[in-house]
């Protein structure tokens, strides 16, 4: 074998590593893509839902708020109904301190 032959030898030996690397490549850079493709896909997902969260939470603060003004409401009613049942109370006993007085 020459010098000649030797160095052609080596030098398909290279092209052909040099092709595999460059498919090999190839290959990875396509992965790369698909997987940045996927994320970016996941990540529109997950903004999505988490705006849909945002606008039910939104609601159902609102909702709370409503309740919470609804309850209260309730209780100044009860508190009115408890102070009228106590002056009626009062009154009815005075009434009847004064009749009992009077007989």
């Amino acid at each position: 074998m020459t010098d000649h032959d030797f160095q052609n030898r080596i030098f398909e030996a290279l092209s052909g590593i040099e092709s595999r690397l460059e498919k090999r490549l190839d290959i990875i850079e396509a992965q790369r893509k698909a997987d940045s493709e996927r994320l970016e896909k996941r990540l529109d997902s997950l903004d999505t839902r988490l705006d849909s969260l945002n606008s039910r939470l939104g609601s159902v603060e609102q909702n709370v708020g409503w309740i919470k003004g609804k309850l209260e409401g309730k209780q100044e009613g009860t508190g009115r109904m408890l102070t009228v049942f106590t002056t009626g109370a009062a009154i009815a006993a005075v009434i009847i301190a004064l009749i009992a007085l009077f007989n």
